[in-house]
C-alpha cells in the first residue's frame, strides 16, 4: 500500500515538472493540470482507504476538478476566438 503511495507521489512530481516545462501552449498546461488533479484524487483515495475514513470528500474534489477543467477550456476557446492561437506569450490579461 505504501509503495503505491510512493508511486503516486512520483507521478505527481512528474506532472509538476511537465507543467513547468510545457508552458508555451495553454492546452498543454490544461492537460498537465488535469493529470495533477487525477494524481491528487488517487492520492486522497488511497489515504482515506488507509485511515478507514469516509470517501464523500472525493465527490466534492471531483466536482471541483470538473469545474476547473470547464473553466480552463472556456478560457481556451475564448482566447482562440480572439487571437487565433493558444500561445501563452500572446496572452495579456490586461486586455480581458
Amino acid at each position: 500500500m505504501w509503495m503505491n503511495l510512493n508511486y503516486i507521489n512520483m507521478l505527481f512530481i512528474i506532472s509538476c515538472l511537465m507543467f513547468s516545462f510545457y508552458y508555451k501552449h495553454i492546452l498543454l498546461t490544461l492537460i498537465s493540470l488535469e493529470f495533477m488533479m487525477i494524481n491528487l484524487l488517487y492520492n486522497f483515495y488511497m489515504i482515506l482507504i488507509i485511515m478507514n475514513l469516509n470517501i464523500y470528500f472525493i465527490n466534492f474534489f471531483i466536482s471541483l476538478s470538473i469545474c476547473e477543467g470547464v473553466l480552463g477550456l472556456s478560457i481556451l476557446v475564448n482566447m482562440i476566438r480572439l487571437t487565433g492561437n493558444d500561445y501563452m506569450n500572446i496572452l495579456n490579461l490586461m486586455k480581458w
